[in-house]
């Protein structure tokens, strides 16, 4: 049984669907707790990551926390697994390598770059489920390293 099969392969599903920026900030949020599902996630990660995509261009900072409390209270009634099935049906597939590339960035440490070996299989199994061949995976991951050692 994979590792995180009961995020992957849930059953469960939330009450209401969520947006395109819902999805994407879900995965950032499922890859920061995949490993420990009752650690607090510093609101600063959110604040690090998600303005760095298009989508969230018209969301102040506020406004992306109100929506890290709006999922993080998901992930407190209904779990994991169901936060992932409503950001995998959330998420179009041209903003697929972007939810990839916020999950590299949730597991990296944004001081050094690194990405820990444990978190490689997190990542893995994200690809798997996401639907992204292994070459697009290493171009997204490229592109992460790039973009993350050039500012």
């Amino acid at each position: 049984m994979p590792k995180y099969d009961s995020i992957f392969n849930a059953e469960e599903y939330t009450e209401e669907p969520l947006n395109e920026a819902e999805g994407l900030a879900s995965i950032v949020l499922i890859a920061a707790l995949a490993d420990n599902p009752k650690d607090l996630v510093a609101p600063d990660l959110f604040l690090d990551i998600l303005p760095d995509f298009d989508l969230y261009a018209e969301y102040s900072d506020e406004d992306l926390l109100a929506m890290v409390d709006r999922l993080t209270a998901i992930v407190a009634d209904v779990g994991l697994g169901a936060l992932f099935n409503a950001a995998d049906e959330a998420i179009p597939d041209d903003l697929v390598p972007d939810a990839y590339a916020a999950a590299i960035l949730a597991k990296m440490d944004l001081q050094t770059g690194e990405i820990a070996a444990s978190a490689n299989v997190f990542l893995k199994e994200l690809q798997v489920v996401l639907d992204i061949d292994d070459e697009e995976a290493a171009e997204v991951a490229a592109e992460v390293k790039k973009a993350f050692e050039e500012s």
